[in-house]
């Protein structure tokens, strides 16, 4: 029966204006989270502070003494256990017992005392001596706190020691440099020495290298005059060229003359005639048609005296032709013998030409061997040049005993301790926020996506009556259990969306979801009962054409349905399915190779126009937005989306995305239901079934 079409109202869709609504500040969440978890962060805080702070300031402090050394162009010489004992051969009696941890007091006291006497002028008594292993341990702690270190793009060389004592900390840095001095300017002459000898060596034998490679080269030339650089500039290239030529010429007109002999071959001397010109064969032909020619103009008569001076011409003609056939035969024979001396001419000028070649390619070889050689002896000859003597350091600035340690550094401690607290605490907090991401409350999808939520849906749960469980399909639970919570929502998402324009709902309602396993078909089953419940008349499409379960909701037949009509092999009318609800119901039918190409077709639009004519509203159950294109497509050809969100499973990010590709193809956004809300259940109700509107509009 046909219907009135309806004008689709200009409802004024929720569209967010900037992409702020959607992602909001990471900072302000963070902070949010703190605020909600301030507890466990401020603890996590304190006891990063504590523990960086504790760890930074119990050691003892220590110090950093620096001397500085020009190098003056020398190689950096790293310090040796001999070095470290010279330095500490100069160091006061007690000194290198810093050096010689853990310290043994009694020698330490020992020290002191012989110090003190020393100072008094009273003879010192005999100094306990350190054994052999303190020794060896003193030079280890010696060279593990010494440094050395060039400065970049300078001459210059830093040497530090580092030490509990400010005092010995400069002195030993300064011993350090001396003796590194001392090490530098008696081990650079010699080592500059040895260095300029074996360029020296390794010079001569390039240069006897480069010597052999030229006298090779000379060689060859000398046995080779007239070799060319280029094997094609050469004469007898240029001589095979012409070979060639003469040769390609010769072919020509052996072909000729073979023609020519297959004519005198075949036996036709009528048509040799005609092939070769001949005066003599020619004429001769002439006359004899003039001559039959005048006798069969005479007659009888006069043709036998005539017959005898034509026979005279004819054999004098075939003997002409037979001469003219030797002729031929003589030529073809002379032009085979040409091709086969010119063809035996280039095979061997093309020996001559390929050892040319060969001789050309071992002189270049030659040649380079000995551009190779005479470039590495210039090298080896500027670095011979420019290889030293010897190299002269010198010590320019002497360390003096450092006022503050270089570690620990209480400001810099303190602000290290600080950061690692707040580090800490922002990890708490987005360790917080990752695991708190899913969508939960209404509140949270309102401040996470910026969309109003339509309504929410409650957990779905069996209905009981009588204490015994009833099995009540969820995506028919407005129809079939009335006084429920969860039809009581059904009923709150029809108001809002009658109530969302003067105008009423859009005709053509798409309900979807970001992803799968959301309750999208639940969603759209429920709506389309509760439009009929008002007295609308409503179609239920299901262009889900990858998972479809309409049919299976409303216990229907689906193997025919939209993809057939889309396909053009079936008509409209016999796929509509009636259904106890007041709803007809439009299946999937036959499940396509290319959903998405089937949607964006003119034949999509086609059927929801036949649709909406025939039907108040079209609610359309589509597939899931994110992982393929056939939910954004159906949002162009709706009036307006609903989409549905899971409680707890849903995550912010994939609304947000969803959002985002209906947005970009300027779909109506409705709003958001969220469904599976904890805290509710279908169960038997007191309260009567809510009123259906019947007139919002």
């Amino acid at each position: 029966m046909e219907r009135r079409a309806r004008r689709e109202p200009e409802l004024p869709a929720i569209v967010v204006s900037t992409a702020a609504t959607i992602r909001r500040p990471v900072l302000p969440a963070y902070g949010q989270v703190l605020r909600h978890h301030r507890w466990g962060a401020g603890l996590l805080f304190v006891t990063l502070f504590a523990a960086t702070l504790a760890a930074t300031l119990v050691p003892t402090p220590v110090y950093r003494a620096t001397a500085l050394i020009d190098a003056n162009g020398g190689t950096v010489l790293p310090l040796t256990r001999t070095l470290a004992q010279r330095v500490l051969d100069r160091l006061e009696p007690g000194q290198e017992l810093w050096l010689a941890p853990p310290i043994d007091v009694a020698r330490l006291m020992a020290a002191g005392i012989a110090r003190v006497r020393r100072v008094l002028g009273l003879p010192v008594l005999d100094e306990p001596s350190a054994p052999i292993a303190d020794a060896e341990r003193a030079i280890d702690v010696l060279l593990a706190g010494a440094a050395v270190a060039p400065r970049a793009d300078t001459s210059l060389v830093e040497v530090s020691f580092t030490s509990p004592s400010p005092r010995l900390a400069a002195e030993v840095a300064n011993a350090l440099a001396e003796e590194y001095v001392v090490q530098a300017v008696g081990g650079a002459a010699s080592s500059g020495e040895r260095w300029r000898g074996v360029l020296e060596r390794e010079l001569q034998v390039t240069r006897e290298a480069l010597a052999h490679a030229g006298e090779a080269l000379e060689a060859f030339r000398r046995d080779n005059p007239a070799l060319p650089e280029d094997p094609r500039d050469s004469l007898e290239y240029r001589k095979l060229a012409d070979l060639n030529d003469a040769l390609t010429r010769a072919q020509s007109r052996r072909m000729e003359k073979e023609a020519l002999h297959k004519q005198v071959t075949s036996g036709n001397p009528g048509l040799l005639s005609q092939v070769v010109s001949n005066q003599v064969v020619a004429g001769l032909a002439t006359e004899v048609a003039k001559l039959e020619a005048e006798r069969a103009r005479l007659g009888e008569g006069a043709g036998g005296r005539m017959q005898a001076q034509i026979d005279a011409l004819r054999r004098e003609l075939r003997t002409a032709q037979e001469a003219l056939a030797d002729t031929v035969r003589a030529d073809f024979e002379a032009a085979k013998k040409q091709e086969a001396l010119l063809t035996q001419a280039v095979q061997t000028q093309r020996a001559v030409v390929g050892d040319l070649g060969q001789r050309a390619v071992e002189a270049n070889l030659l040649k380079a061997q000995v551009d190779a050689t005479r470039e590495r002896y210039e090298r080896l000859l500027a670095r011979v040049k420019e290889a030293p003597g010897g190299a002269e350091a010198r010590l320019i600035d002497r360390a003096a005993a450092p006022r503050w340690p270089s570690h620990p550094r209480p400001l810099l401690d303190l602000a290290l301790a600080l950061g690692m607290g707040s580090l800490g605490s922002l990890a708490y907090a987005a360790m917080k926020r990752r695991r708190d991401r899913p969508l939960k409350t209404v509140e949270d999808v309102e401040r996470s996506v910026g969309f109003e939520v339509l309504a929410v849906f409650p957990l779905f749960r069996e209905k009981r009556t009588n204490g015994r469980a009833v099995r009540v399909a969820p995506e028919l639970v407005a129809a079939e259990a009335p006084g429920s919570a969860a039809a009581e929502a059904v009923a709150k998402l029809r108001a809002a969306l009658f109530h969302a324009s003067p105008a009423g709902p859009p005709q053509r309602l798409l309900v979807t979801s970001a992803r799968l396993r959301e309750g999208k078909t639940c969603v759209a089953s429920n709506l389309a009962v509760a439009l009929a419940a008002a007295g609308r008349r409503v179609v239920l499409v299901d262009c889900d054409f990858r998972r479809p379960r309409l049919h299976r909701v409303f216990r229907q037949e689906g193997g025919q349905g939209a993809t057939n009509f889309l396909t053009g092999a079936a008509d409209l009318p016999s796929l509509l399915r009636k259904t106890d609800y007041g709803v007809d119901v439009l299946p999937a039918g036959t499940l396509p190779d290319e959903p998405a190409a089937l949607i964006d077709s003119t034949a999509m639009a086609s059927l929801l126009d036949e649709l909406s004519r025939r039907y108040d509203y079209v609610v359309i159950d589509a597939p899931p937005v994110l992982g393929q294109a056939d939910a954004p497509l159906l949002a162009r050809l709706a009036g307006g989306v609903v989409l549905v969100v899971r409680a707890g499973e849903t995550h912010s990010e994939a609304v947000a995305a969803a959002f985002g590709r209906l947005r970009t193809l300027r779909a109506r956004v409705l709003g958001v239901v969220l469904n599976a809300v904890r805290g509710a259940a279908i169960g038997a109700s007191a309260r009567p079934p809510l009123p259906m509107l019947h007139d919002a509009r």
